[in-house]
């Protein structure tokens, strides 16, 4: 995960142990892009999270016995707004 473009300063507080581990574990010239590296990862897993959760509340539907690639070809063409008809070429 590389983090490109200008950088900026950030001021944030931290729990004194974890800052205390960090100082400790991370060589100082290595600490920013450490932080950083965490900070764009913990953002990347919390978006997944986000877009699992919305996956696994998506409502069920029944196909009706038809396959799902037909199904959701029609649903996608009822999201278009308009008449089914006139976008399978039915009617004019």
């Amino acid at each position: 995960m590389n983090a490109s473009g200008p950088k900026e300063r950030a001021t944030f507080s931290i729990d004194s142990t974890i800052k205390e581990t960090l100082e400790s574990q991370i060589p100082k010239s290595k600490r920013s892009r450490f932080v950083e590296e965490a900070i764009a990862k913990a953002l990347k897993d919390a978006a997944k999270e986000r877009a699992l959760k919305m996956i696994r509340e998506f409502k069920s539907t029944s196909t009706g016995g038809k396959d799902s690639t037909d199904v959701l070809h029609r649903i996608r063409l009822e999201m278009d707004g308009r008449p089914v008809d006139i976008l399978e070429g039915r009617k004019k």
